[in-house]
C-alpha cells in the first residue's frame, strides 16, 4: 500500500535527534505531494523559515497560477503539519534540478473540461509561454474538485466557492460594488474585486431590466436608462446589453 509523508511524521520525529531540522526536511519533501506531480516538475521547495515556505518556480506564469492556489496549498500543509507552514512565498528562478520538458498529456474523457479551460487560458499568454501556461493550468484543474465557481471560476464542490462566499459578506466588497456601479475606479484587487464586479454586474442588469418597461412608456426615463447602460458597458465592454435595452438606448442616444 503506498505510504504518505504525513503517516511517517510522528514516528520519524520520535527517533530524530534534531526535531526542527527533520521537520523542515519533511516539509520540503512534502511539497511534491502537496502541489501534485505536474506542478512539482516546474517547482521546488527550498526553504522554511519562521513559518514561511519558499518555493522556486521555473517561470512567472506558473508562479502567477500558483498564487491563486496558495490558500488550498496552505490547507493541505495544515493537514499534514499543523501549525508549521503559515505562508508560502513563490520565487521565480532556475530550479536546482531543472526538469526535462514534458509534452502535454492527452486528456481522457474525465479531463475534457479541464483541458478546454487550460487551452482557453493559454491563448491569453504570449506564444512562447502558451505551452507552459497550458501545462500548469491543466495540472491545477485536474487536481481541483467540483465545477467552476460562477464568480472566480475556481473549481469547487460548493457554489459560490468558500472564498467568494466570504467576500460576499465583506463590507469592503459591498462598498466597492457601489463605487463600480457609479462608474468610479476600483480600490480592491484580486478575488475581492472579482466578487465586487460580479455583484455590480447583477445590480446594473437588474436595474436596467426593471427600468426598461417604464422607459418604454415614459420617454423622460430614457436618459436614466442610457446612463445605466453606459456604466455597464464601461465595466463590461465585451458583454452586450440586454436586447430591449440596447434597442431603446440606440433610438435615444
Amino acid at each position: 500500500m503506498p505510504w504518505r509523508l504525513k503517516d511517517l511524521v510522528p514516528e520519524a520525529l520520535k527517533k530524530a535527534g534534531g526535531q526542527a531540522k527533520l521537520k523542515r526536511g519533511l516539509v520540503l519533501a512534502a511539497w511534491k505531494e502537496v502541489v501534485g506531480q505536474e506542478l512539482a516538475r516546474l517547482t521546488e521547495a527550498v526553504g522554511l523559515e519562521e513559518g514561511t515556505l519558499t518555493v522556486l518556480v521555473a517561470d512567472p506564469v506558473t508562479a502567477h497560477q500558483l498564487t491563486y492556489s496558495r490558500l488550498l496549498l496552505l490547507r493541505r500543509y495544515e493537514e499534514r503539519f499543523p501549525g508549521v507552514v503559515k505562508e508560502i512565498r513563490f520565487v521565480v528562478g532556475p530550479l536546482r534540478k531543472d526538469p526535462p520538458p514534458k509534452p502535454l498529456e492527452e486528456p481522457g474523457p474525465a479531463d475534457l473540461e479541464a483541458a478546454r479551460r487550460a487551452l482557453r487560458l493559454s491563448q491569453e499568454a504570449p506564444p512562447e509561454l502558451r505551452e507552459k501556461v497550458a501545462r500548469a493550468a491543466l495540472a491545477m484543474f485536474r487536481q481541483a474538485k467540483g465545477k467552476p465557481c460562477p464568480i472566480c471560476e475556481t473549481p469547487s464542490e460548493v457554489h459560490p466557492c468558500p472564498t467568494c462566499q466570504r467576500h460576499l459578506q465583506s463590507p469592503l466588497v459591498r462598498k466597492e460594488v457601489e463605487r463600480l456601479r457609479r462608474g468610479r475606479p476600483p480600490r480592491l484587487e484580486g478575488e475581492a474585486l472579482l466578487v465586487a464586479r460580479h455583484l455590480a454586474r447583477e445590480r446594473l442588469l437588474e436595474e436596467m431590466r426593471a427600468l426598461y418597461p417604464e422607459a418604454l412608456r415614459e420617454p423622460g426615463l430614457r436618459p436614466l436608462l442610457g446612463d445605466l447602460a453606459r456604466r455597464f458597458q464601461k465595466l463590461f465592454p465585451e458583454e452586450p446589453l440586454p436586447e430591449g435595452v440596447r434597442s431603446l438606448v440606440a433610438k435615444d442616444p
